[in-house]
């Protein structure tokens, strides 16, 4: 199943409340997160001008490599949790459940600013300029779909995990 979702979505921390409600032989978490490139690589420019929320800024070769082997070794439950899931049709195709967690403009930014990225963030209106503008557009592909759930992530979060677990047993 796919977590997609908003930058402070609580994608996350579903995750990690159903690897304490699964059994961990049948569950296989991956972050999408584990597979940003190295700040030093050479898919950086290092100008301030990087985006780290969007599609170029994830191995996603490596990250298909490693969901189809967990997919090979069998576990009932795979997790794949990050803001970009659904843009790589071929990650897309190996989703079977899709999860989209959604969050206004204001709630996401007041979560965000509570956040230490590493690296920091390159400027101030980093999240204006470069984040949420990706964001709209993914609204804009990915609501209308009825093969994703919609997540409100501005329920309470204990709600969104139980209604989430109820839907996968």
């Amino acid at each position: 199943m796919g977590f997609f979702s908003v930058t402070c979505g609580g994608k996350t921390t579903v995750a990690n409340y159903l690897k304490g409600q699964l059994p961990k032989d049948s569950l296989a978490v991956i972050h999408q997160d584990d597979y940003y490139w190295p700040e030093d690589s050479s898919h950086w420019k290092n100008d301030g001008t990087d985006n780290w929320d969007e599609l170029a800024a994830f191995d996603m070769d490596k990250l298909i490599k490693d969901v189809k082997e967990k997919i090979s070794q069998k576990f009932h439950y795979i997790i794949i949790e990050g803001i970009m899931l659904y843009e790589d049709l071929r990650l897309e195709e190996l989703i079977d459940r899709k999860y989209f967690f959604i969050l206004p403009y204001e709630e996401c930014k007041s979560r965000r600013v509570l956040r230490a990225y590493e690296p920091p963030e390159p400027y101030p209106e980093y999240f204006d300029v470069m984040y949420w503008p990706v964001y709209q557009q993914q609204l804009e592909l990915f609501t209308h779909r009825a093969d994703i759930k919609l997540v409100d992530s501005t329920n309470i979060i204990e709600a969104i995990q139980d209604a989430i677990l109820a839907d996968i047993q």
